[in-house]
């Protein structure tokens, strides 16, 4: 194969495909922004996690322990008083595992615009450090 006719295969080959990457199955139209974030989404989760559900949470909490004590003291010495003393320690737990998992969404909410931001600015530096290469004036001679 002649060097001029590989050149005019990937010349036709290049010219057939879109210049635009797309991952398989992503569903989005060709030239169109695939990867999106939801600025007032984020926004209105942040502020239910503030406003509602972290303090929803602390109240819950508060009040489950309140009646519980009251309860265990009310069972103390019976089997029942131990094992509501067990399921009162255990809920303590699952309460502060859940009020470090909330925070921690709320946190990952606030972050996510300057993490695609960061991912954006990474991908055109790496893509302008590309060099493409000269021709090579052998190819023509």
């Amino acid at each position: 194969m002649a060097w001029d006719e590989w050149e005019q295969i990937k010349a036709e080959v290049t010219a057939r495909h879109d210049s635009h990457m797309q991952l398989n199955g992503t569903g989005g139209a060709v030239g169109t922004a695939d990867l999106k974030t939801n600025a007032p989404g984020k926004r209105g989760a942040i502020k239910a996690l503030v406003e509602r559900i972290r303090p929803g949470l602390d109240k819950a909490g508060v009040h489950a322990d309140e009646t519980t004590d009251t309860t265990e003291r009310e069972f103390k010495g019976w089997a029942t008083g131990a094992g509501l003393k067990d399921a009162h320690n255990e809920w303590a737990l699952q309460v502060k595992s859940l009020k470090a998992r909330l925070a921690q969404d709320q946190t990952d909410l606030s972050e996510t615009k300057r993490d695609f931001q960061y991912v954006d600015h990474d991908v055109k530096s790496s893509l302008t450090r590309i060099d493409t290469p000269a021709p090579d004036p052998r190819r023509n001679a």
